[in-house]
């Protein structure tokens, strides 16, 4: 958050609020599963950054959907 000569918050444009710049823990946000076996195959994780990753079992796969 920055603040303006007035002194009233504003949120920065290019720097997420509350945001690191680096990654320091994630938190799993959805599973991962093969879209024709229903199996869980990874999951999607979202870093303190803002930035979201995929984190594989075994092998990445294409055809998936998140849940």
């Amino acid at each position: 958050m920055m603040t303006t000569p007035d002194n009233s918050p504003q949120l920065s444009a290019n720097k997420p609020e509350n945001r690191s710049s680096k990654k320091r823990h994630a938190r799993a946000i959805k599973r991962v599963l093969d879209s024709k076996s229903r199996e869980i195959v990874g999951w999607l994780y979202e870093w303190n950054t803002g930035q979201i990753a995929v984190m594989w079992k075994d092998q990445p796969c294409e055809d998936v959907i998140y849940v």
